[in-house]
């Protein structure tokens, strides 16, 4: 454990977020009262949600703020995240202005690694896609396109030779946890290998990470959070990605969306609307939503830090089954076009 992490006190969190409000409210407000629940029961950092009752000056009437903060092990990677944020909030005529929004940084404190940032509120956009249909789905296409269209300053840089490399040892694992499928994932993956796009020319911003967790809709916006995996490069992967993950729900939840091939249809249609012309774009999001498929199925299938619970990780096989049939579903489709 790093020790700087390991001896972080309450009065730590106290002192940044009383030098935060002052520098947002100015220098005569203080902080009154503050509490934090947790906000994630997995992942590399922890997240937490500040509630704070604060006054604006001595004798003011209190008010109240929400922020979330965000404790890196890495430096660098803090400081990643900030300097994205920054950049999709600032931007003119950008992202914010096309109906996405991102959470915006309040502050960074170096010492403690404490990433400040608004808290955002939203309806779950699975939930949004199943209440009101029509105008959420071909949102999120335009949206995701603003975003991919943002400048953004980034070193990291992921392709599909990238994504392929993380697949390998993947499908071996698999093939041995389910003998009888390792036909289908052996192909898929011979599949992917032989249809792999080429690497981007001009590298995109992606957010990396784009599932329904991540996305929470308000009336006529989208909102993104948590771009710890942000990268450049196709941005048919977060595409593909998201829609591996409405699969994932339509698995789980039989009748709660609209059928996948609509959503699909409406989402890539309004994407290719509001963004530059690709005409390869359909064929590398499919060949994205196999590789994410493949992907998920390893997780549901290995990783007991999520839900450990024995009931939950029964679910969790046979939704890794149930995908794994889609992948088999893949094969069959192909064979017979």
């Amino acid at each position: 454990m790093n020790p700087a992490l390991a001896s972080r006190t309450h009065g730590d969190e106290q002192d940044v977020l009383s030098a935060t409000l002052r520098q947002i409210r100015g220098s005569a407000a203080s902080l009154e009262d503050w509490s934090a629940q947790p906000l994630t029961k997995h992942g590399k950092q922890r997240v937490v949600r500040y509630d704070l009752r604060a006054r604006g000056a001595p004798g003011s009437d209190v008010f109240s703020l929400q922020w979330v903060g965000k404790f890196y092990e890495d430096d660098r990677a803090a400081r990643r995240v900030a300097a994205v944020l920054r950049q999709l909030a600032g931007g003119d005529g950008g992202a914010g202005e096309r109906g996405v929004e991102v959470p915006r940084v309040l502050a960074y404190d170096a010492s403690r690694r404490l990433l400040l940032l608004t808290y955002e509120t939203g309806e779950s956009v699975v939930s949004a896609i199943a209440h009101h249909r029509g105008p959420v789905v071909p949102a999120i296409g335009r949206a995701l396109a603003a975003l991919h269209g943002t400048p953004v300053t980034l070193d990291a840089i992921t392709s599909p030779a990238d994504v392929l490399a993380d697949l390998r040892p993947r499908v071996v694992d698999l093939c041995a946890r389910f003998p009888g499928h390792a036909g289908v994932l052996r192909s898929a993956l011979t599949r992917l290998e032989h249809d792999a796009p080429a690497a981007r020319a001009v590298p995109s911003f992606v957010h990396g990470d784009c599932g329904t967790a991540n996305l929470l809709w308000r009336p006529g916006c989208l909102v993104v959070l948590d771009f710890d995996r942000c990268t450049r490069g196709d941005p048919a992967a977060d595409l593909g990605y998201l829609l591996t993950q409405l699969r994932r729900v339509t698995v789980r939840k039989p009748g709660k969306l609209p059928e996948l091939a609509s959503v699909r249809s409406a989402i890539l249609d309004e994407y290719r609307r509001w963004s530059s012309p690709d005409p390869g774009l359909g064929r590398r999001v499919a060949w994205y939503e196999q590789a994410t498929l493949v992907s998920k199925i390893h997780v549901l299938a290995f990783d007991r830090t999520r839900h450990p619970e024995a009931d939950a990780r029964r679910q969790r096989q046979v939704e890794a089954i149930e995908l794994l049939r889609c992948l088999a579903n893949a094969r069959d489709s192909d064979r017979s076009s």
